[in-house]
């Protein structure tokens, strides 16, 4: 009973906490994200393969990365033409490195919100940030999930209605300005409402006001 009762008491010792380990996947997807801007090109094979492991987790999770492929093709379709144009053909290989470093850089943030709740994040960007600055980036990483899906469905809604922004008319550069006011803007719109919103209820809730303002309690935390 003795030996069982130290051995719980070493592993209870050298458990991580949930915010130890947000404190973890922030300091990673830094250091990677950064990486994928200075790192020299014969070293991205290495880079690219950790943050596959990192798509890995994120999809086991049940988190989804559609959107974030889109992202990265409709950059890879507009970088491609302007290298084209402007350095010839003999430069469309370091245009697509351009387009997968960018890409690289990314998907760690990718992994850090699709890993991390918003909460566990700002309790660890408070240690070195003022807690409203650490609740804004926070709460901005927390709204990237619902502000994807405001948008699909704004778009989904401007589409049904006959607007010109479907895939094959936004080819039409004469199309563009459709996508900004039927999409764009009524998206800008949704997120200064929900802005308001969220700083009414940091108000309500006297947020500000004590120095070391508190922090929702992790699960793992509590049992």
């Amino acid at each position: 009973m003795w030996a069982k009762g130290r051995i719980a008491t070493k592993m209870a010792y050298f458990r991580i906490t949930a915010t130890q380990y947000c404190a973890c996947a922030l300091l990673l997807s830094l250091v990677l994200s950064s990486s994928a801007f200075f790192l020299p090109n014969s070293a991205l094979g290495g880079l690219i393969i950790i943050d596959i492991l990192l798509v890995i987790h994120g999809v086991y999770l049940k988190n989804k990365i559609s959107a974030l492929l889109r992202l990265g093709l409709a950059q890879l379709a507009l970088t491609l033409p302007l290298y084209y144009l402007i350095h010839g053909e003999g430069q469309m290989l370091e245009g697509v490195i351009v387009v997968l470093r960018v890409f690289l850089a990314l998907l760690p943030g990718w992994w850090l919100s699709a890993t991390q709740k918003p909460e566990r994040i700002g309790e660890v960007l408070s240690w070195g940030l003022p807690a409203k600055w650490a609740f804004v980036i926070a709460s901005s990483i927390g709204l990237l999930p619902y502000m994807l899906q405001e948008t699909k469905e704004i778009y989904a809604i401007q589409c049904l209605r006959g607007a010109n922004i479907t895939p094959k008319a936004l080819r039409n550069p004469k199309n563009w300005p459709e996508l900004i006011y039927c999409v764009v803007l009524p998206v800008l719109i949704q997120l200064l409402k929900l802005s308001k919103q969220m700083a009414k209820a940091a108000k309500l809730r006297h947020f500000g006001k004590v120095n070391k303002p508190t922090h929702w309690p992790a699960k793992r935390e509590e049992e």
